[in-house]
């Protein structure tokens, strides 16, 4: 019994040293696109699903003017910040570092025709990203980015590089409609099903 203690007590003052080599370092920025508690969970939500992500808590939100202040704390030897704006990112938000340097654009040229299209309808980073998928889901799309976004005015318009021998701009309009937005003139029988905002 002694002995067993004694063991429990060695774990007992080995253990706070082992937890207190984990590294670990915070970084806080702005999210635009935050305008529900719908978004706030879903920035949350990617951003804990990374990998090397301690925790992850929202310090502001200001649904009115659609963003988010977030601090997240990250062991920097699994994950770094690009990660984790990546992240964010792929959610359909934007994230907003001053202190970062801005991203490196690719230089790679997407070959193919390119149409921008208009969408209503746009109220957050949720809906940026249905049209994203949706978009990307149909074959001869190569790639698809949001140049404009105004989550106020719900309002958006989408560049799309797609292949013309495999689909034509009206299938494009059709997939935004199909999620419940109106590309151009086109629009949607029922409207978006989002959470409320």
């Amino acid at each position: 019994m002694k002995k067993l203690i004694s063991v429990l007590a060695i774990i007992f003052l080995i253990s706070p040293f082992a937890i207190s080599q984990e590294k670990s370092e915070t970084v806080k920025f702005k999210v635009k696109g935050v305008t529900c508690d719908h978004c706030v969970g879903e920035v949350k939500e990617a951003l804990v699903n990374v990998n090397g992500v301690n925790s992850v808590e929202f310090e502001e939100t200001n649904f009115k003017n659609s963003y988010g202040v977030v601090r997240v704390s990250y062991n920097p030897n699994k994950v770094n910040v690009d990660k984790l704006v990546e992240a964010v990112s792929e959610a359909g938000f934007e994230p907003d570092l001053k202190q970062q340097k801005k991203e490196t654009t690719k230089t790679e040229k997407v070959e193919g025709s390119v149409v921008k299209i208009n969408v209503k309808g746009i109220e957050c980073g949720g809906c940026v990203k249905s049209v994203e998928n949706s978009l990307k889901k149909v074959d001869g799309v190569k790639s698809v980015e949001f140049e404009k976004k105004d989550y106020k005015k719900q309002f958006g318009v989408v560049k799309v590089v797609y292949d013309p021998a495999k689909v034509k701009v009206s299938d494009l309009e059709d997939a935004i409609v199909k999620v419940g937005f109106t590309a151009n003139d086109k629009k949607p029988k029922d409207k978006h099903k989002e959470m409320e905002h």
